[in-house]
């Protein structure tokens, strides 16, 4: 390839990284600083002036914390158990594990709501017995659900670092006379600290974030964070509403990045156990009743903040208004899922988000594949400013996307209001799973290999078609189905960004929510968990067929 032409590429790449990842959120931080024909620091000094807005800075940072807290203990405890420890059914501890992250933030919301609801049998034992009924719409509750969901981004980072620690050093440290205890704290959590600390940071970054969670258990009793705040901002009417929803998206945008630097700063430092094989021998072998007694804990734990909750909502969606007990099997019925099933309204919610998802999926393919192709046999730099871009907004928060979206995209015609929006925005959002997923995949074919098909003869249609598909399906694969399991479920883009005539899966529940319909809101959970665990249980189902194809 020419120079010439190299530079144009080049040129191409950046000026695509400008006008879609970073022209958007300079206008979002133009817009922070924007008043009338001018520009100050008006917004900034009047929103931080607000009582409101530092008691969402407050909120933000105890839920936070104190979510990440318990986020730690659970990811941490249940790594080492699975990594080291000879109980039985790991792979069922890690599905019930994962299962808070991948089921969307806001079903597990309805299932807790469900759990402790006025009528759960919980509430009225406790009030049975002169004790106050548990609130999930508190400070406590949104700590603990979140919690509970960002578990799973500790546990993996930690479970793979676990199994490299070279089992050497344990030796050593039990030689030179510690027990098992000592060894594990100053051998091996000392060893993948980095590890811990990364989880950590990307359980922080995921609360401060979440919109759904205290959306739901906190706007009811008025506890808002920074993400509800923006929100309740942007859908405001006064004259300065968008400006200072842009103030508070940068603060919030600033906290993250703050983070991430952090991140990459803890990263940088790391002990490089990357390099080093996974060892999957038993380290802590348990012995007779203590064994039993950690796998009977571990999964029953696991099972009562995970599986009953579930359980308990669905048995809530069968009752249509309020009964005295949630098991008054009298007054159950499928009347919440037959109008859903019946009723435009509720099932085009659905329909949307397959829609929007497998749109964006097949977009996010198309631009991905070609770009990472050249990266890899032309030009290495060429990418590098479109993948920073998508990096930049795929790690910025939600909410401040979605009113960057608005900022920027309001000025081109035919596209604020509209589905192409929404559109547009889960492409910016997701598209570095699949530039990642595509380049990764790409690595598995090789030069040599292409060079001899096209030195047979081969056009280059046959050669895509007969060699590098094949080779990168599977991989592409698995980074559209991270992308379909973001995307589908997502609410923070659409509560701002959908049209009046375009609700999507998390906006209809959203909706039902705060409409006072919950019974119906925990049935489309119902149905929507469903959905999710068997397109999980599809794609684990195709992944361990081609591993028995490959040998």
């Amino acid at each position: 390839m020419t120079r010439t032409r190299k530079i144009l590429f080049r040129a191409l790449f950046l000026l695509a990284a400008l006008f879609l990842f970073l022209f958007p959120i300079l206008t979002l931080v133009k817009m922070s600083f924007e008043s009338g024909d001018s520009y100050g620091w008006g917004h900034y000094s009047d929103i931080f002036e607000s009582s409101r807005t530092l008691a969402a800075i407050k909120n933000t940072i105890i839920i936070g914390v104190l979510s990440t807290l318990l986020s730690l203990v659970m990811g941490v405890a249940y790594a080492v158990i699975v990594a080291y420890t000879n109980v039985r059914h790991k792979r069922l501890i890690e599905i019930l594990v994962l299962l808070p992250y991948v089921v969307p933030g806001y079903v597990v919301t309805m299932s807790w709501t469900a759990l402790f609801a006025g009528n759960s049998p919980i509430n009225t034992f406790l009030r049975n017995n002169g004790l106050p009924p548990i609130d999930m719409y508190s400070m406590w509750g949104i700590i603990v659900v979140m919690g509970i969901s960002n578990a799973a981004i500790v546990y993996l980072n930690v479970l793979s670092m676990l199994r490299q620690v070279p089992v050497e050093q344990e030796w050593a440290s039990l030689t030179a006379g510690y027990n098992k205890g000592l060894t594990l704290r100053n051998i091996n959590l000392r060893t993948v600290l980095p590890a811990i600390v990364n989880g950590t940071i990307l359980a922080f970054l995921s609360s401060i974030d979440n919109f759904a969670i205290p959306s739901f258990l906190g706007t009811p009793k008025g506890i808002n964070v920074l993400s509800t705040y923006i929100y309740e901002k942007a859908i405001g009417f006064g004259p300065s509403s968008f400006n200072e929803a842009a103030v508070l998206s940068v603060f919030l945008s600033g906290i993250a990045f703050i983070g991430l630097a952090i991140q990459a700063l803890v990263l940088r430092k790391s002990t490089g156990l990357e390099a080093s094989q996974p060892d999957y021998q038993e380290r802590l072998v348990l012995k007779g009743w203590r064994r039993k007694l950690v796998q009977g804990m571990a999964i029953f734990f696991l099972v009562l903040i995970n599986i009953v909750p579930l359980v308990m909502m669905f048995f809530s969606s069968l009752h249509a208004g309020y009964t005295k007990s949630i098991f008054d099997f009298s007054h159950m019925s499928f009347e919440n899922y037959q109008f859903i099933f019946t009723n435009k309204n509720m099932y085009s919610g659905f329909l949307t988000s397959l829609t929007l998802t497998l749109s964006a999926i097949v977009i996010c393919v198309l631009i991905s594949v070609p770009v990472m192709y050249y990266k890899q046999r032309f030009d290495k730099k060429a990418t590098a400013p479109l993948e920073l871009g998508a990096a930049l907004t795929y790690s910025m928060p939600g909410m401040v996307l979605a009113l960057a979206m608005i900022f920027y995209w309001s000025n081109v015609p035919n596209i604020y209001g509209t589905m192409r929006i929404l559109l547009i925005a889960y492409v910016t959002r997701y598209i570095l799973l699949l530039l990642k997923g595509s380049d990764t995949a790409l690595l598995a074919v090789s030069p040599d290999l292409e060079e001899a098909v096209k030195i047979s003869g081969s056009k280059t249609v046959q050669r895509w078609r007969k060699i590098i598909i094949p080779i990168i399906t599977n991989q592409i694969l698995s980074s559209s189905f991270l992308m379909f399991t973001a995307a589908f479920t997502e609410l923070t883009l659409s509560s701002l960004l959908a049209a009046a005539n375009s609700k999507t899966v998390g906006l209809t529940i959203f909706n039902l929510q705060s409409g006072g319909d919950q019974d119906v809101a925990q049935a489309y959970s119902v149905l929507l968990t469903l959905f999710i665990l068997i397109i999980v249980i599809l794609r684990n189902h195709l992944e361990r067929k081609e591993r028995l194809k490959n040998g």
